[in-house]
């Protein structure tokens, strides 16, 4: 969790390049500022409540993903990728631009991901 706050901009900046070295249509601005920033805070909200919760109840309790509010902002963030333009599969891309940022970037700086912490950002990327 410290680890996404002390990096959301450098890990925002690295999703902005994954996106530009694609072939897609022009990202809308306010897509892509609102998007990948608000995932990364919903994230890193979702892993403060696991921090603070007993480790059974967070997984006792996974909720759908449009039930969540990563769920319903990613729902929102889709949608208008695909209105401006964009394929499933590049909708898709963006999200794992937000793991494959997170991943390189923990390498590189030495940081540990704990299981859960993974576990928890591959279910809100799901």
């Amino acid at each position: 969790m410290t680890f996404l706050e002390a990096n959301r901009d450098e890990l925002i900046a690295r999703c902005r390049r994954k996106a530009a070295h694609r072939k897609v249509p022009a990202m809308v601005a306010d897509t892509m500022d609102h998007g990948v920033p608000q995932f990364l805070q919903q994230l890193i909200d979702t892993l403060r409540l696991a921090d603070s919760a007993p480790s059974t109840a967070v997984l006792a309790r996974e909720p759908a993903p449009a039930a969540t509010a990563i769920g319903r902002s990613a729902a929102l963030h889709g949608a208008a990728l695909l209105r401006s333009g964009y394929n499933a599969d590049q909708v898709v891309h963006c999200y794992g631009d937000v793991c494959q940022s997170v991943t390189e970037l923990a390498m590189e700086r030495h940081a540990t991901i704990q299981t859960n912490e993974f576990r928890i950002l591959n279910g809100a990327l799901d």
